[in-house]
């Protein structure tokens, strides 16, 4: 495994970000100084998985080593605590998209590292399935 990976790997598994303890800000990804009030103290905070749809692009060709997803969905996701991050939408047709549309935050396979067959997860956003709270899995 990748050591940047490795000690990143909460980050992309749980969605880790930070919150000012003055302020109480959040920040996806994580920050060292808040922006609102300059506080220097953040907390670690893992972010809400829900949140819905404000915008959204079809990418048709992708970067090196992700050929096998094209074409791929990628969407601007206001999470539900105002925090707003760049993901890519799965599990939904991309005629069936609408801005509002409400999503959850899945754990899925990001790539495979061809010579090592390392295979790299992440979060990605999908739709919400009634009865499931959580992230689901491959």
């Amino acid at each position: 495994m990748s050591i940047p990976y490795y000690r990143m790997r909460d980050h992309y598994y749980r969605m880790i970000g930070s919150k000012c303890e003055k302020c109480s800000a959040q920040y996806f990804p994580p920050v060292n100084i808040c922006r609102r009030c300059k506080n220097t103290r953040l907390e670690s905070v893992e972010m809400p998985r829900d949140g819905s749809i404000l915008g959204y692009t079809l990418q048709k060709e992708s970067v090196a080593g992700f050929e096998e997803q094209e074409p791929m969905v990628f969407g601007l996701i206001q999470l539900s605590n105002g925090v707003r991050v760049v993901a890519q939408i799965v599990d939904m047709p991309y005629e069936s998209l609408k801005i509002g549309t409400k999503v959850t935050a899945v754990f899925r396979r990001v790539k495979a590292d061809g010579s090592s067959g390392q295979i790299f997860y992440g979060y990605k956003f999908g739709p919400v399935r009634s009865g499931i709270s959580k992230a689901t899995t491959d």
